[in-house]
C-alpha cells in the first residue's frame, strides 16, 4: 500500500487493547459492555482508514466529496451473515489473540481499498483501477495472478478460481480475503 497501514499507531492501540481484553477474559467472564466499546473504537479506526484510502484516491482524481454518515455499515461488509463486530466478539470469546488481529488486519485492508474505489467511482472521471501485490513469497497464487491487472473502476477483478471482487478484501471466498496485503491504485 502507498503507506503501510499495518504500522498505524491507532491499529497498534487496537491490537494492544484486544490483548488486554483477552487476558482479562481468561481470568473472568468477558465484560460485554467493554467489548462493545472496543468494537466501537475499532469501528472508528476502520472509518479513519476508509477515509485514508479515499484521500489517496484524491491524489489521482482530485477532490471528491465524501458522503455524509460514513459508519460501519458503509465500510464493513457482511461475511457469511456476520459483521466484523460479530466476528470480533466470537474471537474474543474464544480467547484468540491471533483471530482478533486477523480480523482487524483484514477489515483495515478491505476498508482502505473500498475507500479508494468509492472515491474513484464518485469522482466522475474516467479512471481505471490497478491490482498491486507485495510481490513476495507470501502472495497467494490467486492474487499473484492479478498482479498488475487493470480494469474499469466499476468492473470486477476475477481470480483463476472463479472468485471476483471490486478490490482486494472484497472477495466472496474468505480464503481470498484473510491476511491479504494487496492494494488498489487508480489511473486515468
Amino acid at each position: 500500500m502507498p503507506t503501510n497501514l499495518f504500522d498505524w499507531d491507532e491499529l497498534n492501540l487496537v491490537r494492544e487493547e484486544s490483548r488486554i481484553l483477552i487476558r482479562e477474559a481468561r481470568r473472568r467472564k468477558p465484560d460485554r459492555e467493554r467489548i462493545d466499546r472496543f468494537c466501537d473504537y475499532v469501528d472508528f479506526v476502520l472509518c479513519l482508514i476508509y477515509a485514508f484510502g479515499w484521500r489517496d484516491a484524491e491524489t489521482v482524481v482530485g477532490p471528491v466529496r465524501m458522503p455524509d454518515g460514513i459508519d460501519d455499515t458503509t465500510v464493513n461488509l457482511m461475511i457469511d451473515g456476520e459483521t466484523f463486530r460479530d466476528r470480533l466478539r466470537e474471537q474474543i470469546d474464544q480467547l484468540s489473540e491471533d483471530g482478533v488481529e486477523r480480523i482487524i488486519n483484514t477489515e483495515m485492508h478491505r476498508d482502505y481499498n473500498t475507500g479508494v474505489v468509492n472515491a474513484g467511482q464518485l469522482s466522475g472521471k474516467n479512471v481505471r483501477k490497478r491490482w498491486n501485490t507485495m510481490m513476495d513469497e507470501k502472495v497467494r497464487d490467486t492474487h499473484d495472478y492479478l498482479e498488475g491487472a487493470v480494469v474499469g473502476i466499476n468492473d470486477l477483478f476475477y481470480t483463476f478460481d472463479g472468485d471476483s471482487a471490486m478490490a482486494p478484501g472484497g472477495f466472496d471466498l474468505a480464503q481470498n480475503n484473510v491476511n491479504c496485503r494487496c492494494w488498489i491504485t487508480l489511473e486515468q
